[in-house]
């Protein structure tokens, strides 16, 4: 039986020839056994020792095993029983089962009948166990997952915007731009700066700017009277008001239009909205901190976002690497994953191997931890881990190894002599080679260089290559 040595069980019978036999056969399948002729003697095992099960006789000196059973219960009830009666007894076979005995054994029995209760009764043990430990994996992720620490990783890049964050949460006032790659996790630092300041307790109210259409734009963001316009069947708050206290999360802030960023300046700048059909401003004391993928200053250049805009929102700036960039924290992250989503679905939880960790630490993740996250549910899902060949049939074959050729591009760069070492050089050179290994496709050239496909783009301007 599986896990048995690890249980042990106690046998109260005042028959000493059946209670060896019963002890000598359950040591013989790998349990613990002790022996009692009496309660007194029971609850001194009981008080000395750890016992899981107890296999109780109906007729015992001193007093019955009901009794017994119910002193049990009131004392140790974690404790299951099986009652063992003999003929006539049925009576109390039924009030041992009211009162919480798990299984019970009509004497004489077999070992055959013997083993098929003791099964049982480890079975139901083994699995209250696992039970108590996905309990306890839940609070264990729980608190991660709302801890004052949730962001997941050990590298020094991690640890970097983590002293990042805390800085930035020393200043609860003062707006905040995080740029980073999508599915970097910005949303998750803006928790992290709102949970770790003072305005922790007010609300944090995120929104996707690239998804509110320039019409209402005003009224999401600065809320309505009742009547404002057609829709407007009753009032509502808007954005600014509902982060009152709190923090307001623009996340795309690159996607607002560029006509409307002046009536974001202003509230911006003085924490006061004008609700659409309302003749007054009114107060909204809000952090907002923004968040992009776009190279914003590259945007102002081009005329596309505000520059007054720009430095109003990023007083304080914060950079959220790419997953590429912290590869030592991808086994931390895949195993978080595993895990939540076995738990989320009932599945018991078994370690991911280390082949398949180191696996996944070879592969680009262009879609970074949400990429990963994305690839863990579909592991979850499928109930064992995936064969080499099943995975990289998952993983985009234009990313899967990308690190190795990245290094193989760079090393060729460097090992190759070159008489001109200035550096604009150098880079035009790489950049020509990259294209090359990618075949004209400027967005495997820019992963190959480590750069974003804007980037890029600069650089092909620069050097005339368009």
């Amino acid at each position: 039986m599986k896990h048995s040595e690890s249980l042990s069980v106690l046998v109260l019978d005042d028959e000493a020839r059946l209670a060896d036999e019963i002890g000598e056969y359950l040591e013989s399948r790998g349990f613990t056994v002790h022996l009692a002729d009496r309660p007194s003697r029971a609850f001194q095992i009981i008080h000395a020792q750890t016992v899981h099960i107890a296999m109780i006789d109906i007729k015992l000196p001193e007093y019955d095993g009901l009794t017994f059973l119910r002193k049990l219960r009131a004392e140790k009830s974690d404790i299951e029983s099986i009652i063992m009666s003999g003929h006539g007894d049925m009576e109390s076979v039924i009030e041992a089962l009211r009162l919480g005995a798990f299984d019970y054994l009509r004497k004489p029995f077999s070992s055959m009948e013997l083993e098929a209760s003791i099964s049982r009764v480890s079975r139901f043990l083994e699995a209250q166990q696992n039970y108590r430990r996905s309990v306890q994996k839940c609070i264990e992720l729980q608190d991660r997952l709302y801890s004052r620490d949730e962001l997941i990783g050990t590298s020094t890049v991690m640890q970097k915007i983590r002293e990042e964050i805390a800085r930035a949460a020393q200043f609860p006032d003062v707006a905040v731009l995080i740029h980073g790659e999508s599915g970097t996790g910005k949303e998750l630092v803006a928790r992290q700066i709102h949970r770790l300041s003072s305005r922790a307790s007010g609300d944090f109210v995120p929104v996707n700017c690239a998804a509110i259409p320039r019409e209402m734009f005003e009224s999401e963001f600065f809320g309505h009277e009742k009547g404002a316009f057609t829709d407007a069947q009753a009032k509502r708050k808007g954005l600014f008001r509902a982060a009152d206290g709190g923090t307001l999360f623009l996340d795309e802030v690159g996607e607002i239009p560029l006509e409307l960023q002046p009536k974001l300046l202003r509230a911006l700048e003085e924490k006061r909205v004008r609700p659409v059909g309302m003749d007054r401003e009114v107060p909204a004391d809000v952090r907002v901190i923004g968040a992009t993928n776009r190279d914003l200053l590259y945007e102002v250049r081009q005329g596309r976002f505000r520059k007054d805009l720009y430095y109003r929102l990023a007083v304080v700036e914060l950079s959220v690497q790419p997953l590429r960039e912290r590869r030592e924290d991808i086994p931390l992250l895949a195993t978080f994953f595993y895990e939540q989503g076995c738990l989320r679905s009932g599945r018991q939880v078994h370690p991911l191997s280390e082949e398949l960790l180191a696996l996944l630490s070879t592969y680009y993740f262009p879609g970074n931890v949400r990429e990963l996250k994305n690839l863990v549910e579909r592991i979850v899902i499928l109930g064992r881990e995936p064969t080499e060949k099943e995975l990289l049939a998952w993983l985009d074959p234009e990313h899967a190894g990308c690190s190795d050729r990245m290094i193989s591009v760079q090393s060729r760069i460097v090992d190759e002599p070159s008489e001109d070492l200035n550096l604009e050089t150098l880079e035009r050179m790489a950049i020509l080679r990259a294209l090359e290994k990618a075949q004209g496709v400027q967005s495997t050239a820019a992963r190959l260089l480590g750069i974003t496909r804007q980037a890029l783009d600069r650089r092909l301007k620069k050097y005339h290559l368009e």
